[in-house]
């Protein structure tokens, strides 16, 4: 079985604000801090228009026993994200992969980042596997709540970045 995000944030900005917010490693600090994590590092690389942003995480595993058997006390991972270069209005697309190390987990898709009225959208959407017998729809589970969670938060401190 597999769990599917389907998330989309909404800024009061334009897409090249937004994107200039999403891709600055201060915000990718701040946001992975405000979610919970306990340590958080992250940079951002460019090469011929294409940008790739690294952020790794460690998190409290805030799991039910039988899910953190699997993990331990901490999740540590490690999410890449390739943006494209920006098109006339600023739009832009990414791929995303989210690498939770030696646990039985993955997570990746798509986002795509448009105007959207006066201000922008940024949609992810994505998969979650848990490679574990019986019980790995229960942690896709866990992981998807987790993820949207994640989104809502990332996007209040988005709004404040972007306000202040």
């Amino acid at each position: 079985m597999t769990a599917k995000i389907d998330e989309t944030q909404h800024y009061d900005a334009s897409p090249v604000e937004v994107f200039a917010m999403l891709s600055d490693p201060e915000f990718i600090d701040k946001k992975c801090l405000a979610s919970g994590s306990m340590e958080a590092s992250s940079q951002a690389l460019e090469e011929d228009g294409v940008i790739t942003l690294v952020s790794r995480r460690v998190l409290p595993a805030k799991l039910p026993s039988f899910a953190k058997r699997f993990v331990g006390e901490t999740v540590t991972l490690t999410e890449t994200q390739t943006w494209t270069p920006a098109d006339s209005d600023g739009a832009r697309t990414a791929s995303f992969i989210v690498d939770f190390g030696n646990n039985p987990i993955a997570f990746h898709g798509d986002i795509a980042l448009a105007a959207a009225g006066e201000g922008t959208a940024v949609t992810y959407r994505g998969n979650i596997k848990a490679s574990v017998p019986l019980v790995g729809g229960k942690i896709e589970g866990i992981a998807a709540e987790w993820i949207t969670k994640y989104a809502t938060k990332e996007q209040q401190v988005g709004n404040e970045w972007l306000a202040g």
